[in-house]
């Protein structure tokens, strides 16, 4: 038995549910269950049910959609920097409370970056603006907020070098692939949450900048001359041959009419095409490289390099050199007079007759920053982005005002924990536990995880949901861990905060218990320490459970020096006992291993039962089951709540009486009377399709369900969602 000092607690959030046929093939639609104590029958781990376990996987990979409050979504991915990372949260947090449970969240921070930010962009009414940096991530402001924080909307995953806003609303995202010399495009339809590849492949290096001359034509270019155009709104996009632009490196892309658009080289070219890239003009504006170029209307145009700036008024036909002491990285035009240019050190430079005659602001807000997008909002506004700063500047008739905002995206992980209390010794726990977090070769698009961890946190919840109605001397505590696949960070966190005075007897970790291949005998590893007799213990205790159960499972145990990377780790090396059940040995567990291919229908969904059964057998046995006792009188929360097809209804009596289910809306008003009649001591379980006395559908909304027992009475909150 080991001791800690101290642990954090937090608090905590939505629920998938079955259609009614599903629950009334696997339940009589009026039953008298009761349980026997552990030890004389099987009773406690025949409780886990396979159709639980498979749809909780199915929902945490992505295969079934979920409700997210009142949205309809999938779970693309777990991994913890992504930012979906909320709706899995709430997910899991509505499962344990559907379960009876109040789950708790420990915070914790999983990463701390310091982006460099490389493109703006902002709505047509300049009321919100994006950015966007260099590891693939996307963030919004808006005016309605005060322009006081920006928050992280979304991520392509991949390194963005440019981001902007069609004329339909669209925001594109030009790319390097990252770990490559690659580009591709991304487009976002819905303000930056999520986004989808437009062009990629071989033919296509690294894409710096992107612009679009109407609805319909775009081209964007970048590295080792590589031009691409679109001619269909985006939809489809084919590369230009790189031969003819001398397999250049292309910083900058505007349109000056519909056809008409401009290239702008490192070597200081200026590629012009009047036919949407039928053919090429180039000629050398400089030697040394020109970082950008933008056009207002026709005629009206700046190009800015080292050192210089071009500008002019006559639609491209000649451009006249301006010497300004600056590296400019960047360049917009607001109208056809006001333009501000950009560069390295954070100096802001302006011109108010179209690039003529400059003016250096200085050293923009104060801060020193490199600037490498600038981008118009009207009206005399401006938004800049470079390294960690964002910044904002606007005149009337001068300069007036400036302000920046420093970015350092700290992102945070949650541990979800939750427990069933002891009756004898409830300060002494037994921790049952798994990582809800995934991984893949690319972990911010797809990560489903099915097998590596949805397995592990859908056994623990289903081993919570049958423990909820047991009784047991000692407590059990369920958690969720954050993080593993960034480094053990949520267990490592949990493990070096626990809770002062309390006796923690050991930790039985679940990783990777879902893929069996067909036809072998099902077998499975545990991961103790050498010579550690409380580690020996844990697992004699699974061992035990499946002897006492009868359950078809081998087990042997990881070599000294194979610990299994996983949470348990983090509890032995702070002294508290624990184990670790996987499926195989590395090398012998899933092939789908960190791939976006560890989907649900990879899985052995009857191994992972009896790995579930495995598990709750052995936390049975270390908690110290309790013979039942006669039920008491109780009305439990429907299951699943919201819930659209059907939902089981589950009560008990202590006495025999005669009962009364019947819903009510929140008028008062009786609207379904699900049964009237005598019954006996015990638990009754029925499913109730959501029809009203009539037989009709009633319409999605918050009702009351209320059961009468003789004297007593109970009542439950239940949402139908339609």
């Amino acid at each position: 038995m080991h001791r800690r000092m101290n642990r954090m607690k937090g608090t905590g959030i939505v629920l998938s549910f079955a259609a009614a046929i599903l629950l009334a093939a696997l339940y009589p639609l009026e039953s008298n269950a009761s349980a026997g104590a552990f030890g004389s029958a099987p009773t406690v781990v025949d409780k886990v049910e396979g159709f639980r376990l498979e749809r909780l996987v199915r929902a945490l990979s992505g295969a079934d959609s979920i409700f997210s409050g009142a949205d309809k979504t999938r779970i693309a991915t777990r991994h913890s920097l992504a930012t979906g990372m909320d709706v899995v949260r709430r997910y899991l947090i509505d499962e344990a409370r559907s379960a009876g449970y109040t789950p708790s969240i420990g915070r914790f921070i999983l990463n701390i970056s310091v982006p460099d930010l490389t493109g703006t962009a902002l709505s047509s009414a300049g009321d919100t603006v994006w950015v966007a940096d260099t590891q693939g991530k996307i963030y919004r402001t808006t005016a309605a907020g005060g322009w006081s924080a920006f928050v992280r909307c979304g991520s392509v995953g991949h390194d963005i070098y440019d981001l902007e806003r069609d004329p339909r609303g669209r925001l594109w995202a030009s790319c390097r692939i990252t770990g490559s010399a690659y580009g591709a495009l991304f487009v976002s339809a819905d303000g930056g949450a999520t986004w989808s590849i437009r062009a990629s492949g071989t033919d296509i290096f690294t894409l710096g900048t992107v612009a679009f001359s109407s609805e319909q034509l775009g081209m964007a270019a970048g590295s080792n001359g590589t031009v691409v155009r679109t001619a269909d709104y985006g939809e489809t996009w084919t590369a230009l041959d790189p031969a003819t632009f001398g397999y250049e490196a292309f910083n900058g892309v505007a349109a000056s009419g519909p056809m008409r658009f401009w290239l702008v080289t490192d070597s200081g070219y200026l590629y012009e095409t009047p036919d949407f890239g039928a053919t090429w003009s180039r000629r050398s504006l400089m030697f040394g490289a020109l970082r950008g170029i933008d056009f207002h209307g026709d005629s009206a145009g700046v190009a800015v390099g080292s050192g210089k700036a071009f500008y002019t008024k006559d639609a491209g036909a000649t451009w006249t050199a301006v010497s300004v002491s600056t590296e400019f990285t960047a360049v917009c035009m607001n109208d056809s007079l006001r333009v501000v240019a950009a560069g390295t050190g954070g100096e802001i430079w302006t011109s108010e007759d179209g690039g003529i005659t400059w003016g250096r602001f200085g050293t923009e807000c104060s801060v020193a920053r490199d600037v490498w997008s600038v981008t118009s909002a009207g009206e005399g506004a401006y938004w800049l982005a470079g390294r960690d700063l964002a910044r904002r500047i606007s005149w009337g008739s001068v300069l007036k005002d400036c302000s920046a905002v420093q970015f350092a995206d700290t992102v945070w992980g949650e541990n979800i924990a939750f427990r069933r209390e002891g009756e004898n010794e409830p300060d002494r726990r037994v921790l049952l536990t798994a990582h809800y977090d995934s991984k893949s070769g690319s972990p911010y698009d797809c990560a489903p995880g099915a097998d590596d961890n949805a397995s592990g946190v859908a056994a623990v919840l289903e081993c919570a949901r049958v423990l909820r109605g047991e009784r047991l001397d000692r407590s059990v505590e369920f958690v969720l861990f954050d993080g593993e696949e960034l480094g053990l960070l949520g267990s490592r966190f949990y493990a070096a905060a626990l809770e002062a005075g309390i006796v923690y007897d050991g930790v039985l970790n679940l990783d990777m218990i879902g893929w069996s291949p067909n036809g072998e005998a099902m077998s499975a590893v545990i991961a103790k320490r050498a010579g550690a007799t409380p580690d020996t213990t844990l697992a004699n205790a699974i061992q035990t459970a499946i002897e006492s159960f009868a359950l078809p499972l081998e087990t042997s145990f990881l070599l000294p020096g194979e610990p299994g990377s996983s949470d348990h780790i983090a509890f032995w090396d702070v002294g508290i006992p624990a184990v670790l059940l996987i499926e195989g040995k590395a090398g012998s567990r899933t092939p789908y291993y960190h791939t976006c291919s560890d989907q649900a229908n990879t899985l052995n969904y009857a191994y992972l039962e009896v790995c579930a059964k495995t598990a709750l057998g052995a936390i049975a046995i270390l908690a110290g089951l309790i013979p039942d006792r006669p039920p008491g009188f109780a009305l439990l929360q429907n299951y699943p709540n919201p819930f659209n097809a059907g939902t089981m209804l589950s009560y008990s009596l202590n006495a025999p009486a005669s009962v009364e289910i019947a819903v009510y809306d929140v008028s008062g008003r009786r609207v379904a009377l699900i049964e009237r009649s005598s019954r006996g001591q015990g638990e009754y379980r029925r499913v109730w399709d959501g029809s009203d006395e009539g037989g009709r559908r009633l319409a999605s909304g918050v009702y009351f369900l209320r059961l009468r027992a003789g004297e007593a009475e109970a009542v439950r909150k239940i949402v139908i969602l339609r």
